[in-house]
């Protein structure tokens, strides 16, 4: 994670996020950030919002997604270990895996319901 540098500017590093942050989580306009600030006694202009969100905006986005874990290889949620475990257990107690049980299983109801 690269550090972002807020030096040469007028507001500390807390007020630029929260700022930046309000601008982006809630899609305010710079002009709603701006009131918020001040409802909290910044004074901070539209200008200096919308600089913010330019500047920091894409390094803060960048920062997060390295953060965040690497998707999985198949684009599906991992499986816990103990589903795995009762998928393969059940398949070699019957020789079928449990969906192609249940999709037969299906079509059988589907079958009976129709006639």
């Amino acid at each position: 994670m690269r550090p972002i540098s807020y030096q040469r500017h007028r507001f500390p590093p807390d007020v630029i996020r929260y700022a930046v942050w309000l601008y982006f989580r809630f899609t305010l306009s710079t002009r709603d950030v701006e009131e918020l600030l001040a409802q909290r006694g910044i004074e901070a202009s539209r200008e200096a919002v919308r600089c913010w969100v330019i500047k920091f905006g894409p390094l803060i986005a960048a920062n997060l997604r390295r953060r965040r874990s690497p998707p999985d290889r198949w684009g599906g949620e991992r499986l816990n270990p103990a589903c795995q475990s009762l998928r393969v257990s059940s398949h070699q107690a019957t020789g079928r895996w449990p969906t192609a049980a249940l999709a037969t299983s299906d079509r059988a109801n589907l079958s009976k319901g129709s006639g």
